[in-house]
């Protein structure tokens, strides 16, 4: 039998065991490309199944192990040609059912008199201790596993089972793991594990504590390398140029706005006012709620570079709110003469090549774009401001890149992360702050509301009445595929098209090429599509003002600053907006998160309570997923994040020396283009 090969982070994941042709093209579907891809796609919760509990006593709500002799068994017909198996079991001190449906060839597979070990989501009525769809092994056989088992985020094709049988191969394998990259003292002063004992009980963890300190390694090391990030390109910055503008009054193009500024948006003008003055280039953070009016004070700002002589610059994250800036910027700046231009990938190359003369040449004063605006043959010929609307792992380094065209550009970043302003420096590094916490008088609060499984027809029969009324709709699952007992976008697209067959219904999730994304999302802006069902893919930058309503399912899988993110889809338009949370959790904290969220619409109140909430995070809980995640982590673990903070700038001034720059460089490369990394 010949030898396996060894691997590194960088092998391909065609090189671990079980991994063919087919399974690598769904996992590169996935982002899972590399060993690292793969030893990165954490589990998103696990299933304690480490030993029996008595159901007499187990909490309500939680997934238990319970053991019991199988008694009597039995099947029924119910309405809708369905059918109903219920199997009675005798445990130690008690009795239970567990009840499956549509599930008859479960007859034949257990037998009276065994002893089964049953896995799932315990619930009591009426005294009764039942179990609905549960997991079921013989007790003392070999699919009788014990331990905290790991579950995956998967796509079609991929099982949970399937991630566990490659990660033990690759941690087996991984020579790598063995190779510490971080200098000894810092991971003395810190007291770390190291890398194979933390990729190890991220996965398989033997108990909490072991858990607890694999993670702490994993996030700090995150962190630390968002941290070098952050102070490296905010050092280089800051010593840029002179970025003093001579034109800083904006009267004349706040006057022409249809509308007064509320107090934020006032302050928040005032302040760039002065910066721009400064000979230090500017480098401030307008943070607010979604719809707060950020944009506006952004083409303020906008207008007092054009009238100073200065270009300015616009990066979106996305193609679609590239193209909704230019669009609205402008209608309002192109009175004033101010000369636009749009640079994204999908333009003509014919076209680009005009833009870029334009830009060269100074016959442009603002270019909007995606990240095309970061390529070498993009040349300005005296760029004076830099505006980024923030999305994460999407910041700093791109903004480097930018301010690199040119000596002394000021920068101004929007931001919708409600981010406690204690941790805001550290979050963002050495920027100024400009909080707007008012909205605009035409804004109507979003009404949300919480439905369960029982009353979940509520919530669409809202969206009934909303589409009657000519308006649009947002439907969002947690993942793509099905994933046992989450809604999925797939099902549910089937489902709304059963539903609402006279209605127009889009899909869109991650898996999609970018200019699949780009089409449904113009289409649906334009009001071509009635119904959207999405996964989280539209919590950043989606503007589509005829849309009313948004139903959110198991919004229990949700951290309630990124339910938060996704209610700001709706409510964009003076229509009265509506969010209703389907939240399937029976916990008392489930209740109190949706209470929350109905009860106040405040992004900074709500970012303060999801991190009271959920804390640290637990091992037998559901960790958030999706964009906002990372910027979650800063928050989650604001120890962590001072720690990394303080090393990063030992890191830099050259106090631990043995850090291979190597391997800092590749994690900071991943944290802005890696979708894995973000659910630890």
């Amino acid at each position: 039998m010949t030898e396996r090969k060894e691997l590194t982070f960088q092998s391909s994941v065609s090189e671990v065991r079980g991994i063919g042709a087919k399974k690598q093209e769904r996992l590169n579907n996935l982002g899972i490309r590399t060993v690292e891809d793969l030893l990165t796609h954490f589990p998103f919760r696990f299933r304690d199944r480490r030993s029996p509990v008595s159901p007499l006593y187990a909490p309500e709500g939680k997934e238990v192990l319970v053991c019991g002799t199988l008694m009597r068994k039995g099947i029924r017909h119910i309405s809708g040609g369905r059918t109903m198996a219920t199997f009675t079991f005798r445990g130690d001190d008690c009795g239970f059912v567990a009840v499956f449906f549509n599930a008859s060839f479960m007859m034949k597979n257990l037998d009276n008199g065994k002893e089964y070990s049953v896995f799932g989501r315990l619930s009591r009525k009426n005294g009764a201790v039942a179990f609905i769809n549960p997991e079921i092994t013989e007790t003392g056989s070999q699919r009788d596993v014990r331990g905290i088992i790991p579950v995956y985020r998967c796509t079609s094709g991929i099982t949970s089972n399937d991630f566990i049988k490659w990660i033990g191969d690759t941690l087996e394998r991984c020579s790598e793991l063995d190779e510490e990259w971080l200098d000894p003292g810092l991971v003395a002063r810190r007291k770390l594990c190291d890398q194979r004992y933390a990729y190890t009980n991220i996965h398989f963890p033997e108990g909490e504590h072991k858990y607890g300190a694999a993670r702490y390694r994993l996030v700090y090391e995150k962190l630390l390398a968002n941290q070098v990030a952050l102070k490296r390109d905010t050092r280089l910055m800051s010593n840029s140029g002179n970025g003093a503008m001579e034109a800083t009054d904006p009267s004349e193009f706040l006057d022409s706005l249809p509308f007064q500024l509320t107090e934020g948006q006032a302050d928040a003008v005032a302040s760039i006012s002065r910066d721009l003055r400064e000979k230090k280039p500017m480098n401030r953070l307008i943070q607010g709620d979604v719809g707060c009016g950020k944009t506006a004070v952004a083409e303020a700002s906008i207008f007092m570079a054009w009238k100073s002589g200065k270009q300015s610059a616009v990066m979106a994250p996305t193609e679609i709110l590239a193209r909704q800036h230019y669009r609205d910027m402008k209608e309002v700046l192109d009175p004033f003469g101010v000369r636009c231009a749009l640079l994204v990938s999908s333009i003509k190359a014919s076209e680009r090549r005009e833009v870029l003369e334009d830009l060269a040449g100074g016959n442009i004063d603002l270019i909007i774009g995606t990240q095309a605006l970061l390529q070498d043959d993009v040349v300005f010929r005296d760029l004076g401001l830099v505006v980024t609307d923030e999305q994460h792992r999407f910041g700093v380094r791109q903004r480097r890149i930018l301010t690199e065209k040119a000596s002394g550009v000021n920068v101004l970043v929007m931001s919708a992360t409600p981010i406690p302003r204690t941790l805001a420096s550290t979050v963002f590094g050495d920027m100024d702050f400009s909080t707007i916490r008012t909205m605009p008088a035409s804004r109507l609060p979003v009404i949300t509301r919480g439905v369960n499984g029982n009353t979940r027809k509520m919530a669409y029969a809202a969206v009934r009445e909303q589409l009657s009324r000519g308006h649009q709709a947002y439907v969002v699952a947690p993942s793509i595929d099905d994933e046992g007992e989450l809604n999925s976008a797939t099902a549910l697209y089937d489902e709304m098209k059963r539903l609402f067959p006279g209605f127009k219904v889009l899909l869109l999730h991650g898996r999609m090429s970018k200019d699949e994304k780009e089409r449904i999302m113009e289409e649906y802006s334009q009001g071509k599509g009635d119904i959207l069902v999405s996964t989280v893919v539209i919590e950043v930058g989606i503007n589509v003002p005829g849309a009313s309503i948004i139903v959110i399912e198991n919004s229990e899988r949700f951290g309630m600053a990124q339910l938060h993110q996704l209610r700001g889809r709706v409510g964009r338009s003076s229509i009265q907006s509506y969010c209703y949370l389907v939240n399937y959790g029976r916990s008392p904290q489930s209740a109190e998160r949706i209470k929350i969220m109905t009860e106040t619409s405040d992004g900074f109140t709500i970012a303060q309570e999801d991190y009271r909430l959920r804390g640290p995070g637990d091992i037998m809980g559901t960790m958030q997923h999706g964009s906002v995640a990372f910027v979650s982590d800063l928050i989650r673990y604001p120890e962590i994040l001072t720690a990394a903070e303080e090393d990063a700038g030992g890191i830099l001034d050259g106090r631990y020396v043995k850090t291979d720059w190597s391997r800092m460089e590749e994690l900071i490369r991943c944290m802005y283009v890696s979708d894995n990394s973000d659910v630890l």
